[in-house]
Formats: structure tokens, sequence, C-alpha cells
């Protein structure tokens, strides 16, 4: 069921709008005033029309989605549990995608946290004609990763193929059938949001990018983002070694053999 949906729709003036221009939904902590109004700043000048989402706050108690989290596991795939933050931050995603999944329509999601470059407006533009096409494209990543480049959609503007995700949820474009990939593989949750957005090789979604990047992950403390753990996670555990070291080589291996047809055929960078 979808909950907490677009307390807020904003104007633009919609030119350009068609049946499959992505439907911009922008996620936010009710409580967090002050960033809704930032993101409004920073989305005015595009004068695009985009919605907030209520994100669910994994730290103001239960939520039915809760029950999917599997604690032992993490430790045991991971090396940590889930911080309530990064549960809250994966029920807010999963029910975006349910919605982009029962409305059929694609998506692009924002997290309030976020700077827009100049290219922002060509790749918006070039995203909405190709995402159904396409099913997922990063907009932003956290981390710098081997990629192996797919085609140009305009001048200085690639859509890339990254061997190993990028890590973020910052911003990215997903079409419902992508969506349902991802939440037919999210029965359990063991693992931060972005990284199953970067299982590829699990869910069948690939992990495609749009470089330079149009949009900017912003906060790098744990004050500017709600979900940063940084210095604050603990030590990873030492319980379960051996049995996370097996995980980690078969996924090294499902990865390398995902990536193996795309190395062949173009080559990574």
């Amino acid at each position: 069921m979808i909950r907490n949906l677009a307390m807020e729709r904003l104007p633009g003036n919609n030119v350009g709008m068609n049946e499959t221009q992505l439907k911009v939904m922008v996620v936010n902590m009710a409580r967090s005033v002050h960033r809704r109004d930032q993101m409004k700043a920073v989305l005015a000048p595009l004068d695009i029309s985009y919605e907030f989402f209520d994100a669910i706050d994994g730290k103001a108690g239960v939520h039915p989605l809760f029950d999917r989290v599997d604690q032992r596991l993490a430790e045991v795939r991971r090396g940590f549990t889930l911080t309530d933050g990064e549960i809250g931050c994966f029920a807010s995603h999963y029910l975006l995608w349910e919605l982009s999944a029962k409305q059929n329509v694609p998506i692009l999601i924002f997290e309030d946290d976020v700077a827009i470059n100049p290219n922002f407006t060509v790749a918006y533009a070039a995203a909405s004609a190709h995402i159904e096409r396409l099913g997922l494209i990063r907009f932003s990543g956290h981390k710098e990763r081997e990629f192996a480049q797919l085609e140009k959609l305009a001048d200085d503007l690639d859509v890339v193929r990254f061997t190993k995700g990028p890590n973020g949820t910052s911003c990215y474009a997903v079409s419902p059938e992508a969506a349902r990939k991802l939440l037919a593989k999210a029965a359990v949750w063991f693992e931060p949001v972005d990284l199953h957005l970067d299982r590829f090789w699990t869910h069948g979604v690939d992990s495609l990018g749009i470089l330079p990047y149009p949009v900017t992950h912003e906060a790098e403390t744990a004050e500017q983002s709600e979900i940063w753990q940084g210095t604050k996670r603990a030590p990873k555990s030492r319980r379960y070694r051996r049995l996370r070291a097996i995980y980690r080589a078969r996924d090294d291996i499902l990865r390398f053999v995902a990536n193996l047809p795309y190395r062949l055929k173009s080559g990574a960078r």
C-alpha cells in the first residue's frame, strides 16, 4: 500500500510535458522544514513540477515495512546492523518504487541534500525520453567507479554502465519495470537501500548513470544528512567473518559474470 505520498505539489510551467516525462518526487522528513525550503529554492530555477514525499522516519517508531529487516543477516553479510535512519530511508524508497510500479509511471527521485549542476535540464529531458528503455539512471553517485560508455545522449552527456555501483540515492530515475524488479528482490532488507540499488547481478537492473552527473550530493556530516554514517558507525563486527567472506566472494563472482559481456564488447574505464 502506498503511504505518506506527496504532501505538497509545487507547480512548474510543464513546457513539453507529456505522458513519458519523469514524475519528480523529493524525499523529505516532515519535521525537516528547513530542508524542504532549501529544496524549493534549489528546484525553483528548473521550472519543473515536483511533489514532496513524506519520508519514513526510522527513529519515530514502527512501520509495517520494518518487518522486512533482518539484522542478523545484515551483520553476517555486511558486518554492521542497519541504523534507524538507513531503515527509514529504505522504506521511503521502497514506497516510491511501489508508486512507480502501481501507477506505471517513471519517477525521478531526489533526496533533500543536493545541488543541481548546469547540465540538469538536458539530462532530465534525455532521461525522460529514454527511461523506459534504460530502466534505472543515476543522476548522482557517491563514489567514483569503473564504467563502460554505452551511448551519447547529447553533447558532453553520456550514459555509462558502472561495473560496480556508485552508491548513494541522492537522485536517480527509475522506470516501472525496473521498480518491479527492485521490489521483487527486496523481501528481506540486510543492507542500505543504495547497496540494494547497486546489486544489479541480483535484481537484473543495470547500474547506469549520466556523466557528468547532473546532481551533486551535498551532505558530508551527520548534521547535514539523516542517514550519513561516517565515523559514527561502530567497528565492523568480527563475528561471522568466514561466512561473510564466502558471501563477498560469491557476490564478486556474480558481479564479474554480469559485467563480462560489457567488458568484452566495449571495455571498462
